[in-house]
């Protein structure tokens, strides 16, 4: 028998923890006096009497009550019985006494301390079998948060356990079920908490330290020796501790966890606003937010409530259940009565997310929410100003003229703001509803977001989200899976000679500004990416991949393409290993696709409805009932869509084969690290696999490490507004007296003035225009400017067509060029997947710890060296030293001329120093990557006696007195304003102070300089 009792070291402190927290502990003998029959879970005594007391009514009405909320418990279906008896707990019942309509309440939410609180252990409940509950939170007499306690210290024991007996309440003590709102399991070490009858991936720790203070909490008394207590400087929220472990992991993690969900006021906010039963497929699913969703919207609703601040950020990241937090947050600013009946709007910006989010209400039965038809409908909400929950599409506020809601009770939820906020849409949305809270939503936020929607502090500082849940807490928490990532390297030879014989004879009647246009549109790296040989290889890969690795789990997978040519090939490739019923492709359907194009991808075209129909398909498990339904689909090829705001937890690995970046990227992996259990074939997701053709995993981690700390002070938006007028009005200044239309007239006399004025002028004030707007967009008093503004773009354009573009077809030229490309490449090598390593973790470390050999970790090093070598292009200064060395490495590595260990150990040295690339101009005390690349090419063109000092400043030069005053949004593409800068550039080089440098004789130097700053300062 073990030494560690369940009674001592479990029920026992987490009896008397709750006692100090505002439970008042009853043992059997003590609750013997309220009569109870074994087969009615329920206190009813108590529950009468509070229930007469809370609403000042006699007994009698208060039992009259009593039995109409108790009549829910003979739902012969346990979760439809629990849903009604909640819904009665939450809001009230209506009894009529002597003809009049009273509505009855059985707690009170306005001043919980009129509740009765009660913890017990040992509470017996008789149903089909009798159930004994360890410990059971019971509010005015109702059994509202069973406990199951295990002993930390037996074998085979464990919190699970208790999640396998909650399964049984449903058919051992039907009534019990229908009681609860939600359950906790616990072991000495840890405690989560979920829904009774879901599995243990569903159950989820509290993490949250945050006191509930909107009614007094006894913690925080002078007397309450329960936990450390104090208030946060930056948020101003109250919090608790526990004890930690010297690395400040916390050693108390069953106390966290019971402290911060169990507080009583938490429990009730979260049985009135915090519980959702969703029906999706013929089910009834039950669900309790996490702590994050919670946090967040309390966050968001005491800055409503109690704050003059109008906005927040909202960072949580992909998977974390962003669409249930919006839900969750309108719904308690709903139920808000200092709100005074407020109206929300769910703003996104793609009518495929407003589906889904307006699936999860609808599939939640969210009260009084509705999407927003169109246009009409969206007047008619203005207009009439009608309370309630609006889900919209960003775009339609574009179309509302001069209509203005003014109410103050207006909050506005934007998801994916990294997306939704910018220009024109969101000045028409400030202006139709000026005097909104907006609240951003995003999972892959950018900078321009924090400088949004963040907020300036009085107290000084700056908030960059009101609330942040990041991709570690998410994957520690269970929220979302691990990520394995595996590289699948392959050679190529390039017959250079062949090329470039082929590439003069389809460009000999092309001078040097066309031939550099053909160049832009050749795009080379896809030619490589859709070689045939490459496509036939990978498709061979992840047929065999998914056969060995995938399928046999039932997981399903994606196949992303860089476009929707290569979403093609593959597909044909593909059809070689598996039926047609098995893939499918799912691109968007091209309005201007054509000719051989339109030939290639009609067959693949798929209307709104059958597109849904397969995503449908897609997400459930293959069963042979689904094939008789005809449901046998496996795998998804893609190029863009179904990369954001798709969610299908049977996913389990991505090919990659896309060079996507960023915050794109971390959305795509995103789709592969949802949980998926599956009751019937106990299958439990472990990790999301990304097999990666292309190489992002540098891209990956430095998403990873993403910190809004880094963007820098916000800009004072409100002054630079005040100057944006006359900055405008000095650029129209030549257009002034002509009549700005939409006619051929007025086309004509912009030309005419054009060919008047100085067009280094005009450049000068139409790019300063153009960075103020974008600096300050999407502000609403920029709504005013913004026609003069629109014209003075359309009168750029008609500026560079006119006098700097050069009237070519480059497609003609371009075309030739990538099958010559194609011809030229050939397929070295394939060899396969290299091993799966977690990619959140460092990269050499991990390396090591694989069972790799050395020849094996040596080849997936210089893989990846390749890959951040690629790119960061490597045609770029910075990077030739770095790819000399590779090359040297590789080639002793082939003849093995050093031991296979000193290779690898140079190898990792390599990297290691790669690595440190990023911040290496700052450390060397240049502003930016661009200067520093330049001081990088002159020193490599150099030859004896090289001052570096005299290149740093001729670098810094060419930045701030060059460059900086030439660029401007597109000049990288105007052929002559490439030679202006070129020839600005040559005479800086000649000043008598740079002379010596050598730039001018150095024709090689010349052009590198200026494709490293057409690379490093184009503007789009």
């Amino acid at each position: 028998m073990g030494r560690l009792s369940e009674l001592k070291g479990v029920e026992r402190p987490v009896t008397e923890w709750l006692s100090k927290m505002g439970w008042v502990f009853k043992s059997n003998d003590d609750l013997k006096i309220y009569n109870r029959p074994f087969s009615n879970p329920v206190l009813e005594s108590i529950l009468i009497e509070r229930t007469a007391y809370i609403n000042d009514i006699s007994v009698e009405v208060a039992k009259v009550a009593v039995e109409q909320l108790l009549q829910s418990l003979n739902n012969p279906i346990p979760i439809l019985g629990n849903e009604l008896f909640l819904e009665k707990l939450a809001s009230h019942v209506t009894i009529t006494i002597d003809g009049d309509d009273i509505d009855v309440h059985f707690i009170d939410y306005e001043d919980i301390w009129n509740n009765d609180f009660i913890v017990t252990n040992q509470y017996w409940v008789q149903g089909y079998k009798m159930v004994k509950t360890d410990i059971v939170l019971l509010v005015n007499g109702i059994p509202l948060v069973p406990i199951e306690a295990k002993q930390r210290a037996r074998k085979g024991t464990n919190w699970v356990e208790g999640v396998v007996q909650f399964s049984t309440y449903d058919q051992r003590a039907d009534k019990l079920y229908m009681c609860h709102s939600f359950g906790v399991a616990c072991n000495g070490r840890i405690a989560k908490y979920g829904i009774p009858g879901a599995s243990s991936s569903y159950f989820n720790e509290w993490k949250s330290t945050i006191l509930d203070v909107s009614h007094p909490n006894p913690i925080l008394e002078p007397a309450n020796d329960l936990c450390r207590t104090y208030k946060d400087d930056k948020d101003g929220l109250w919090n608790f501790d526990v004890e930690r472990l010297p690395n400040g992991e916390v050693l108390e993690r069953m106390k966290l966890g019971i402290i911060g969900l169990l507080q009583p006021a938490r429990v009730l906010d979260i049985l009135k606003h915090f519980m959702v039963f969703e029906r999706t497929e013929g089910k009834i699913i039950k669900k309790v937010a996490r702590y994050q969703q919670l946090r967040a919207a309390n966050k968001i609703a005491d800055r409503v409530i109690n704050s003059d601040l109008k906005q927040g950020v909202i960072w949580h990241t992909q998977g974390s259940g962003k669409s249930l937090t919006m839900l969750y947050t309108a719904f308690k600013l709903r139920q808000t009565k200092a709100l005074k009946d407020p109206t929300i709007y769910i703003i996104v910006d793609r009518k495929d997310l407003r589906e889904q989010i307006g699936g999860t209400f609808d599939d939640c039965e969210f009260p009084n929410a509705r999407s927003v038809n169109n246009i009409g409908d969206l007047k008619y909400i203005i207009d009439k100003a009608p309370a309630g929950v609006f889900i919209t599409t960003i775009q339609k506020f574009r179309e509302l003229g001069n209509r203005q809601d003014e109410r103050d009770n207006i909050i506005l939820l934007i998801d994916e703001a990294h997306r939704s906020q910018y220009g024109d849409f969101q000045i028409e949305l400030q202006n139709v509803l000026p005097n909104a809270r907006r609240f951003a939503f995003t999972g892959t936020p950018i900078p321009k977001t924090h400088q949004e929607f963040g907020v300036v502090r009085e107290s000084g500082g700056h908030e960059y989200y009101l609330d942040r849940y990041s991709i570690q807490d998410a994957i520690d928490d269970g929220a979302t899976k691990p990520i394995r990532y595996t590289f699948g390297p392959m050679e190529w030879f390039l017959d250079k000679e062949k090329l470039k014989k082929g590439y003069e004879e389809i460009t000999a009647d092309l001078n040097e500004d066309e031939k550099r246009l053909v160049e832009k549109r050749v795009q080379p790296w896809k030619v490589f990416l859709k070689h045939p040989d490459r496509i036939q290889t990978l498709a061979k890969d992840i047929a065999d991949d998914y056969r060995a690795v995938v399928e046999p789990q039932g997981y399903k997978a994606q196949v992303v393409a860089c476009d929707k040519e290569a979403c093609v090939r593959y597909y044909n490739e593909l059809l070689k290993y598996f039926d047609r019923s098995e893939i499918s492709i799912i691109f968007s359907t091209g309005a201007y696709d054509k000719g051989d194009k339109y030939e290639l991808y009609k067959d693949h075209y798929k209307d709104d409805v059958e597109r849904k129909k397969l995503i449908r398909q897609f997400k459930r498990r293959i069963t042979s009932e689904e094939q008789k339904l005809g449901n046998n689909l496996k795998v998804f090829i893609v190029c863009n869509m179904l990369l954001t705001g798709f969610d299908a937890p049977i996913e389990q690995t991505m090919y990659l084969d896309s060079p996507i970046r960023d915050h794109n990227l971390l959305q795509a992996v995103a789709r592969t690290n949802r949980p998926y259990d599956d009751k019937i074939s106990r299958l439990s997701k472990e990790f999301g696999r990304i097999v990666d053709y292309i190489g992002v995993f540098q891209d990956y981690r430095e998403a990873l490490n993403y910190d809004p700390d880094d963007i820098g002070e916000f800009e004072d938006v409100e002054s630079l507004v005040a100057t944006f007028p006359k900055v405008l009005e000095d650029a129209f200044k030549p257009f002034e007296g002509i009549v700005m239309e939409d006619s051929y007239e007025c086309a004509m006399n912009i030309v005419r003035k054009l060919t008047e004025i100085d067009h280094g002028k005009f450049e000068g004030t139409f790019r300063e225009v153009v960075q103020l707007w974008e600096s300050i967009s999407p502000h609403p008093k920029l709504r005013e400017q913004r026609e003069k503004y629109l014209w003075l773009n359309e009168i750029y354009e008609i500026y560079l067509e006119e006098f700097k573009r050069i009237d070519f077809d480059t497609e003609i030229y371009a075309a030739k060029t990538r099958k010559l490309i194609e011809e030229t490449a050939k397929l070295i090598s394939f060899k396969g997947h290299l091993p799966e390593i977690k990619i959140d973790s460092d990269y050499l470390s991990k390396l090591k710890e694989t069972k790799l050999n050395p020849s094996d970790k040596a080849e997936k090093i210089i893989r990846d060296i390749e890959t951040v070598i690629r790119q960061n292009e490597v045609n770029s200064a910075i990077y030739v030293e770095f790819q000399n060395r590779l090359d040297d490495l590789i080639k002793q590595k082939q003849e093995q001329s050093l031991a296979i260990e000193e290779i690898l150990n140079k190898l990792g040295s390599l990297y290691n120093e790669l690595d440190e690339v990023a911040s290496l101009p700052q450390r060397m005390g240049f502003p930016d990557k661009g200067s520093f690349e330049i001081f990088t090419l002159i020193k490599s063109f150099s030859k004896d006696g090289f001052n570096a000092e005299l290149a740093r400043e001729f670098s810094i030069t060419a930045l701030e007195n060059v460059i900086k005053k030439k660029i401007y949004i597109g000049w990288q593409d105007v052929p002559r304003e490439y030679e202006r800068l070129q020839a600005d550039i040559e005479l800086l080089s000649v000043n008598p102070k740079f002379e010596q440098l050598g730039i001018d004789e150095q024709d090689e130097l010349m052009e590198g300089i200026m494709k490293a700053i057409s690379k490093n300062y184009s503007l789009d």
